[in-house]
Order: structure tokens, then C-alpha cells, then sequence
């Protein structure tokens, strides 16, 4: 399902990354945000080219947004938002942001709320324009192990809400590397078509 405005409270989370592949991490993460927050639904945004790995290949948008596709029944919240390649975005938070307020998600209609983990917050002075972004979306906090929260920027560090949902240690890289079994790092019907379709091979 893709992400909608509903009628009536309308709190919509929005998760960006590059899911390649999805995994067990990213599920418990967003149900974990959603109950937290009392989000009305969840919003996977996948990265066309995140400006953070430039340097590294990535499986094709289709089939990474695919996989996440593969993710939507496991909660009824789960929605799929293509609107960075759909609209041809930069692939900066902001810039995603706005086109979203400019397809009528707006502050009247909705309430939309930026998840990133500890990492990105620790790393925020080098996003492109964060203090407009802060401005722009509230932004909420998944700690994540090894980045210490209370190490970022104070003034970051104000405008943002922390979460108790962390974000569990499982890494895609690994899972692309086959360091990590793929049935148990990555929901069934993406393990499924991940074997299908030869994607990660070695």
C-alpha cells in the first residue's frame, strides 16, 4: 500500500534509508517507532542515492523498493513511499520533506514525523541545510549501539525527540556479505525472493 492522506489524527512516520536488503532491524525499529509515537501509519522511503554512499553500489531502486514492498503486510501501519524517485528529488531529507508538503501533506492535514538513528544524529552538521530540516519536520531519535546520543550537538540535540525504541544491531552489509544468515536477518517472503532472483550472490 502507498502512502495516503487518511481522515481523521493522520500521524504518519517517514523512514528513509537504502534497504538493500530490508531486514528484521528495520521491521522492529519502524513497529517499535509506530507504537511509541501512535503513528496512523509508517512510511518506508527508499534512497535512490543516499549523498552518504555515493561510494558504493546499490541494488536497483525497483528491486530494493521490491523487497520493502515484500515488508508492507507485517504491520497494518507499513505504507511505501517512492516519491524520491518518482519525482526525480535529490536526495536530501529536506528536499523529500518539502515535495511531500507540496502534494498537500501538510501540517493542517497531517503530522509528519522524521525518524533517524543516533548515527545521523551525530553526523547532522554535514546534512544538507539541518536547521531548515529541524524547522521543517520533527525529527525523532532511535539509539542506536555505539552512538551515544548525548554526544551530538546541543542545539541538534534540543529540537529532536529520542525515542526508547532502539535500533537493533543487525547490519545489511553483513547480510550482503552472507555474514549473517539470511532467514534469520530478513522477513521470509524477502528471503524468499531474495533466493529467486540471485540477488547477493557471492
Amino acid at each position: 500500500m502507498r502512502l495516503s492522506l487518511e481522515s481523521g489524527p493522520n500521524h504518519i512516520g517517514l523512514f528513509g534509508g537504502s534497504f538493500d536488503p530490508p531486514h528484521w532491524g528495520h521491521i522492529r525499529a519502524a513497529q517499535g517507532a509506530a507504537d511509541e509515537l501512535k503513528l496512523n501509519q509508517l512510511a518506508f522511503l527508499p534512497a535512490v542515492r543516499p549523498p552518504h554512499k555515493r561510494d558504493r553500489k546499490l541494488t536497483s531502486f525497483d528491486l530494493r523498493a521490491k523487497l520493502m514492498e515484500l515488508c508492507l503486510p507485517l504491520d497494518r501501519r507499513f505504507r511505501l513511499c517512492t516519491v524520491e524517485m518518482d519525482e526525480r528529488l535529490s536526495g536530501t531529507t529536506l528536499d523529500t520533506v518539502s515535495k511531500l508538503r507540496d502534494m498537500g501533506f501538510t501540517e493542517d492535514r497531517c503530522h509528519l514525523i522524521w525518524l533517524m538513528g543516533s548515527d545521523s544524529l551525530l553526523d547532522l552538521e554535514n546534512w544538507h541545510r539541518p536547521d531548515d530540516l529541524l524547522a521543517a519536520v520533527e525529527v525523532a531519535i532511535l539509539p542506536r549501539p555505539g552512538y551515544r546520543i548525548e554526544d551530538a550537538l546541543k542545539k541538534y540535540l534540543d529540537k529532536v525527540n529520542v525515542l526508547h525504541t532502539p535500533l537493533i544491531d543487525i547490519s545489511a552489509q553483513n547480510i550482503r556479505a552472507h555474514r549473517l544468515a539470511l532467514e534469520h536477518s530478513v522477513p521470509p517472503l524477502v528471503a524468499q525472493f531474495i533466493h529467486e532472483n540471485g540477488l547477493y550472490s557471492p
